[in-house]
């Protein structure tokens, strides 16, 4: 946020926050918090400490920070071992730009100094807040605790998914099982929990619809040995760029294995395809089934698909052995979906995926899957599909997906196409192959513990949710059970199960209470930020509207700003904690130190929840006499006992912070020789899925029209999804297909608040050359996007990088309403200055999962 829009949308008031410069002494920013200079100054310090990005990029590299009289002067990189790539090597795990601009997030104008309160009778988005002390604080947020508890029970409390504090142990914000408000609340009695995540959030369930695993791939190390490497909506060197991470493994393997042909199939050139492919392969999104469906065919008709290895390893896919194949893949319990009790629904009919190819059995009329026929849906030429396909049969050939195409209104059957071809090609258990999954990065572990005990056996809370549907138990809990909106029970082991009869697991209480920690997903990374900006502000009656929502974060993040309570939280780089990470040959564990006092009136979320534990009478058992160094120290301690060499006491452990270590292993290769699904071999057509789609109600409850736009489908078929290609009634009005995708500047929304980072690569819409000339468009023109949802305004990308009629809005903008009067709070008419692309993104669940089909949009661009 600029330092305008800030101040206009946060509006204190009351006792008159300061929102100065930010530095640790009320005194200006220091000098070099400038432009970068091309080649560093030298600079005086008094000491170095050692601390991480604790950001959620899949790396947590080790920052080193100089300081000079209690102030952070620089943050450098990991400096230490050497630049071999190589096995026993230990090479440098240097942070990308991101890592290297923390400086300018410690002493930042956003920074939440004191303790805030909402002002009483304002609406939350309005950002009308006043000062507090942290004793008014704890005690109004103790109270509410216990009335709320009193009054609904346990079932009441929700913990916020958030990664803006990841890769710590005592302080980290994600999974938040593991975090320390999981700890508080267990031991209060516990808290409705979530499954799955924001990234995640259709790979994780429909994928092992196929082959019973969504994470297993061969480890990228691995791809030196691949002839061809099939990336899928994978953009490493924006999302994980840095030196110890998938964009630096592939750049490697790239140098040491030039003759490999590198694809990337994506609907936009994105720098990962610009800096290690060959070839670009541009399709529109939510079509990747309909390329496969078209690959498939094309290798089966002319005979290139080894069939004793389908028949042998695969259900669902010949219609001569179909019927047996349904009988094998029957689930058999509740562990796995749409457990069918009472036998009941049996198929009757060919839903082969022979007969879908042929457009026979149950797929009569739907024509046949040629190339042409997935050319005119992907808008990829029907010669380049032959091409693709037969890169897949002249292997090894490794097929990597990220996790963009899985999140679309129909992105489990692409998650679920992606890792058929690369299965039925023979390319898994192979050396140089690979599953489809998104990449295995490797690492040597460090035995220590990442998470202190947070006695998850005492949550009386039984039910979870999905991790995106949080919103409808504010609003109508008594809609949601299992086959509405996918509540799932959770056993005495934590694991979660399904339902023996549908509808029949229930929540039973309203979300009253919501912990907000190191999170920017409620007007962030949620969709429809407008409508859930009206949820927010649903009157807290019996069955609806929350009570109290409390902020723990550093920053006055657009989520803090519809809070009840923000507390200032510190960096990792103000507070002690340890954290690991590593990749390839290489692992490392890092003792961090505080290089600062904490900032303000700031303090460490285990000092947060110890004041709050003590108001609650759970103190002793909260803490268990332990300072947040002596977990740190039951980490290291646990290394030791686990039988970790370190060549270290604790005291020399913390003294020397960062530690390495190497082996010399061979590339892990992923196997289909256990395959956890029914039937035990990979499932072309799911029973599973096919009993969902006869017991769930897909309009939740009535929540969404039921216009047969969401289907759960036997096979990965495509179909004609939500505000997808095929949407033409949509289209009408909104004739562009919008997607989001990550940008080099933040991490979700992290850095969003660094100017460095914006002045690197501003917030842009990219949109093709002729689509803009059609609107009259010129590079760096002002738009204003559209969908049914709501309006943002930025500048255009104008490019060739991105296919026609599709456009794309870097994701993780900060939220920036041009208004935030108190009238106009979650109204779609009001216009986002930030280019934040939640505003237009759809809150529909997906048919399956129950996630975020946020990448499936349409809408329409007008000049500004």
């Amino acid at each position: 946020m600029s330092r305008r829009s800030f101040l206009a949308w946060s509006g204190l008031v009351g006792a008159g926050v300061a929102l100065t410069g930010c530095s640790p002494h009320g005194e200006e920013k220091a000098k070099d918090e400038g432009a970068a200079d091309a080649t560093p100054a030298a600079f005086e310090y008094d000491s170095t400490h050692w601390s991480g990005c604790h950001v959620n990029c899949g790396s947590r590299c080790p920052l080193k920070l100089y300081v000079k009289d209690g102030t952070v002067v620089r943050v450098g990189n990991d400096n230490e071992g050497t630049d071999d790539f190589e096995p026993g090597g230990i090479y440098q795990m240097r942070s990308c730009v991101r890592g290297r601009t923390n400086r300018q997030r410690i002493y930042n104008e956003t920074r939440v100094q004191k303790p805030l309160r909402r002002v009483e009778g304002t609406k939350r988005g309005e950002g009308q807040y006043e000062e507090i002390s942290w004793d008014e604080a704890i005690d109004q947020i103790a109270t509410t605790m216990k009335e709320i508890k009193d009054e609904y029970g346990n079932d009441a409390f929700y913990i916020q998914y958030g990664t803006g504090q990841l890769g710590g142990t005592v302080a980290k914000s994600w999974h938040p099982d593991k975090t320390a408000f999981a700890r508080l609340m267990n031991l209060y009695g516990g808290y409705l929990r979530h499954y799955c995540d924001y990234s995640t959030g259709q790979i994780n369930w429909e994928l092992p619809l196929f082959n019973g695993d969504a994470y297993s791939n061969n480890e990228v190390t691995d791809l030196v040995n691949s002839k061809n490497i099939v990336l899928f909506g994978n953009n490493p060197a924006n999302t994980r760029m840095s030196g110890s991470a998938m964009q630096y493994l592939i750049t490697q393997v790239r140098l040491q294995n030039p003759e490999a042909h590198i694809v990337v199939v994506d609907p936009h050139l994105s720098d990962t395809a610009i800096g290690v492919a060959n070839q670009w392969v541009p399709i529109r999104p939510c079509t990747d089934m309909a390329l496969v469906a078209g690959m498939i065919h094309h290798l089966f008709t002319e005979g290139k698909l080894d069939e004793e290895l389908i028949r042998s390893k695969f259900i669902g896919f010949f219609s001569d052995t179909f019927v047996e194949d349904v009988k094998q893949g029957e689930p058999k319990d509740t562990s796995f979906m749409g457990f069918d009790k009472a036998g009941a629904l049996v198929i009757d009919e060919d839903m082969s995926y022979e007969a879908y190819l042929k457009g026979t059995g149950a797929y009569e009329g739907t024509g046949e899957k040629t190339p042409e026929w997935a050319a005119a849906i992907t808008g990829v030429p029907a010669d380049t599909i032959r091409a693709l396909a037969d890169l897949f049969v002249d292997g090894p050939t490794a097929t990597i997906q990220g996790w963009g195409p899985q999140r679309h209104s129909a992105g489990g059957n692409n998650a679920r196409a992606i890792a058929l071809i690369a299965a039925i090609t023979g390319n898994v258990g192979i050396s140089g192959g690979g599953t489809g999954a998104r990449e295995a990065v490797g690492g040597v572990p460090y035995k220590v513990a990442t998470a202190i005990p947070t006695f998850p056996e005492k949550n009386t809370v039984d039910v979870c949710v999905s991790f995106f549907d949080w919103y409808q138990a504010i609003e109508d809990y008594q809609s949601m059970d299992d086959a509405t909106w996918g509540v799932r029970h959770i056993n005495e082991k934590g694991a979660t199960i399904y339902a023996e009869e549908p509808g029949t697991i229930k929540l039973k209480a309203p979300i009253k209470f919501i912990w907000n920690y190191a999170s920017n997903v409620m007007a962030g990374q949620h969709a429809d930020i407008n409508d859930s900006l009206r949820i927010y502000n649903l009157p807290d009656e019996k069955d609806s509207g929350v009570r109290m929502i409390v902020t723990v974060d550093c920053y006055l993040t657009p989520t803090a700003l519809v809070s009840d309570i923000i507390l200032p939280g510190t960096t990792a780089f103000e507070e002690d904690d340890i954290v690991t990470g590593g990749t390839a040959w290489t692992g490392f564990v890092c003792c961090e130190s505080a290089a600062i006092d904490p900032l303000f009136e700031a303090k460490p979320v285990y000092e947060i929840c110890t004041l709050i534990a003590d108001k609650l009478g759970l103190k002793d058992q909260f803490t268990e006499g332990k300072s947040q160094l002596d977990w740190v120290k039951w980490s290291y301690e646990q290394g030791v006992e686990a039988g970790e060499d370190f060549p270290a006491t604790f005291e020399e452990f913390r003294e020397q912070g960062l530690f390495k270590k190497t082996d010399q292993h061979e590339p892990a290769i992923a196997t289909d020789e256990k395959i956890a699904t029914p039937s035990g071999k990979y499932e072309v057509f799911s029973k599973q899925a096919y009993n969902l789609s006869k017991q769930w109600d897909l309009t939740c409850g009535g929540y969404v029209p039921d216009d047969g736009r969401d289907q759960i489908t036997g096979l990965p078929i495509y179909y004609n999804n939500v505000e997808g290609f095929g949407d033409e009634a949509t289209k009408a009005d909104y004739p562009f297909q919008l997607i989001g995708h990550h940008t080099k500047t933040r991490t979700h929304s992290s850095y969003g608040n660094v100017e460095w980072m914006k002045s690197v690569a501003p917030q842009q819409c990219w949109i093709n050359e002729q689509d803009a000339a059609a609107l009259g468009v010129e590079n760096g023109d002002d738009v204003i996007v559209s969908t049914e949802r709501g309006r943002s305004q930025l500048s255009a990308k104008v490019t060739p990088r991105i296919m026609p009629g599709v456009v794309s809005i870097p994701q993780g903008a900060w939220y920036d309403p041009e208004t935030r009067d108190a009238a106009t709070i979650g109204s779609k008419d009001v216009l986002d200055k930030g280019g934040c692309i939640s505003v237009l993104t759809s809150a529909r669940p997906t048919p399956i999962s129950k996630g975020n089909g946020v990448h499936s949009n349409l809408c329409k661009i007008e000049k500004a």
